[in-house]
């Protein structure tokens, strides 16, 4: 790859009111349903798609102070940056030869402070009143303007709306080789109707055709029935020669690919069709087909002496219908096929084997969709190595939240999300919020620096105990930040869960806890008369060494205990202050109950 369009900013599509993204060679976009993702792809479609574009008004931002896409000053703008690149994917500071001598040369080119050569290319698109129709246009930009002025750069050459050897390729979440088999406009289709035989061959191959169709007919009696009774077609239609003809196969090469199938063998005695495979195995067929016609034209292109290529893969969702190892397997292969990709996904198998500076987080802030991505210049190589380890490879789900809530150890998480359910009335997932265990309590920081730099709002609930609550205050220190925070709950006094409980007075539903977790083992009535009374008799400290001893196996008990009162005590405090906090930030719809 010698050149990268690195710089996307777009204004008014769609969730896009005004945004910028960086892109790499492999971006991976992630973050929740109705983000912006896959506007950003299309948006990308619209700039550099080789098929036909089609705008209508929905296409169109609609903020306050518009009300209509066909205003005059409501215009969508999608502005890309192109750079040169060197052998080994840096940015160097010219275009190679063959890019200068293509459409990028002449007087498209541009030059930044650094001396450096760029090409800065608008796509504008915007309500013609006198065609009654939306126009798309595209020019040449002056400069590559920096903040957020951007928008008023001045363009200085009106280009075609095409560019021949920079394209994008939108793949949706729909995508299914059985029906692209079918349709000319597919990649498969469009490599079908580049299949071409030498002439001296055509004769041959379609006399042995035609041999063919007639063994199959011959050997049928059905078929040789059938062709008998056609043939009274001859009383009635003036025919010259046999009149009618069976044709099992098609007998000119042209007609050949009409009726293309693909086999696929699973096994060694058989194969089937694609349209008797599942949904994963022919959308990962569908993603082949696009390499092999992107591939099919790269080598075509490069027959041509000064002739480069630059696909652009804009892929929605290659996870689509396939189980956790083929979706490693399938992003592996993208990410070796020719040319930039930049991949929206849900998958945390996939956002895993990315690299760190290729992810893009999408989320909305009101109704306008922003982006992120996760700094990594002031991070060392094990800093990076702990967030590879320790967060994407285990835990890549928080990618997807809308708040995420952090904490030590399994006690809590096996109880938090208990308690979540008795404050929501659903399940916490429902809400968009992720409660994950960081392993210890020297591992905050890493979750902190994803959740941070990806705009995610995050919450540490934590012991108050203090060596705990020094490493909390160390995990902030690294994000600048200091204790107290409005989004750390500490539990007071030095105490872990089960002090706070016995210290808030829960000692009848722990205790209750305990003779539901030893039920099984009750022996007979006798036994568990004996048992219910000594639990009940004991004191704090007795209580406390059980629950400790057995902490992440009894703590579903007494969650569920406590969760089912039917008072304000379901909910501990510290444990309410923190669902309190996240309601804040995630903002959900509030409940009306029924005052009559």
């Amino acid at each position: 790859m010698s050149i990268l369009i690195d710089r996307v900013r777009i204004s008014n599509f769609r969730s896009l009111r005004h945004v910028e993204v960086v892109l790499s060679p492999v971006t991976v976009l992630v973050g929740m349903n109705n983000s912006g993702k896959t506007s950003f792809l299309k948006a990308l479609h619209l700039a550099l798609g080789a098929d036909r574009r089609v705008v209508n008004a929905d296409d169109f931002f609609i903020g306050q102070g518009t009300d209509t896409a066909d205003e005059p000053e409501n215009t969508i703008t999608i502005d890309l940056r192109i750079i040169p690149l060197d052998k080994d994917g840096k940015r160097t500071n010219e275009f190679d030869d063959s890019w200068i001598n293509s459409e990028l040369g002449g007087n498209l080119i541009n030059f930044d402070q650094d001396d450096q050569q760029y090409v800065a290319v608008r796509t504008r698109v915007a309500f013609d009143h006198l065609r009654n129709d939306y126009q798309i246009q595209r020019f040449v930009l002056n400069d590559w303007s920096e903040g957020d002025d951007w928008l008023n750069t001045s363009e200085k050459k009106r280009l075609p709306l095409r560019f021949e050897q920079i394209v994008a390729f939108l793949m949706d979440a729909q995508r299914d080789v059985v029906g692209d088999l079918r349709n000319r406009t597919s990649y498969v289709g469009r490599l079908l109707t580049k299949v071409e035989i030498p002439p001296e061959a055509v004769a041959e191959i379609e006399e042995r055709l035609s041999a063919l169709n007639a063994d199959i007919v011959g050997h049928s009696e059905l078929l040789s029935h059938l062709r008998t009774i056609l043939c009274e077609l001859n009383r009635t239609v003036p025919s010259y020669g046999q009149g009618v003809e069976i044709t099992p196969v098609s007998k000119k090469l042209r007609d050949i690919t009409k009726g293309l199938d693909v086999q696929f063998r699973d096994s060694e005695t058989s194969s089937f069709p694609l349209d008797c495979h599942g949904m994963g195995t022919r959308s990962w067929a569908a993603l082949l087909t696009y390499q092999a016609y992107v591939s099919w034209l790269d080598k075509q292109a490069g027959k041509d002496i000064g002739k480069p290529y630059h696909p652009i893969l804009a892929l929605e969702e290659p996870e689509a219908h396939l189980h956790p190892n083929a979706q490693r397997c399938v992003y592996q292969q993208i990410q070796n096929s020719i040319g930039q990709k930049i991949i929206s996904t849900h998958s945390p198998y996939i956002a895993a084997q990315a690299k760190l500076g290729d992810i893009r987080h999408f989320h909305k802030v009101g109704t306008d969709a922003a982006i992120t991505s996760l700094n990594l210049s002031g991070l060392e190589a094990e800093d990076i190595r702990k967030i590879e380890r320790e967060v994407m490879n285990t835990r890549g789900e928080l990618l997807f939240a809308r708040a995420i809530v952090l904490f030590e150890g399994e006690t809590d998480e096996q109880a938090l999300p208990i308690f979540a359910r008795a404050h929501w009335n659903e399940e916490p997932f429902m809400r968009g919020v992720v409660f994950v265990g960081v392993g210890g309590r020297g591992n905050y920081l890493p979750f902190l620096r994803v959740a941070s730099a990806m705009g995610i709002p995050w919450f540490i609930f934590s012991d108050g105990e203090g060596g705990t609550i020094d490493k909390v205050t160390t995990a902030l220190d690294g994000l600048g930040l200091a204790m107290p925070h409005g989004r750390v709950v500490v539990l007071p006094k030095g105490m872990n869960i089960e002090q706070y409980l016995v210290d808030k007075g829960y000692q009848p539903e722990l205790k209750q806890a305990v003779i539901s977790f030893q039920g099984p083992g009750f022996a007979n009535e006798k036994h568990k008369r004996a048992k219910i009374k000594e639990i009940n008799g004991w004191m704090d400290d007795a209580l406390l060494g059980y629950l400790n001893s057995w902490k992440t196996k009894i703590s579903p008990h007494w969650a569920s205990i406590i969760a089912k009162l039917p008072d304000e005590r379901r909910l501990p405090e510290a444990i309410k202050k923190l669902f309190m906090a996240i309601d804040l930030v995630i903002n959900p719809v509030c409940e009306v109950k029924d005052e009559g």
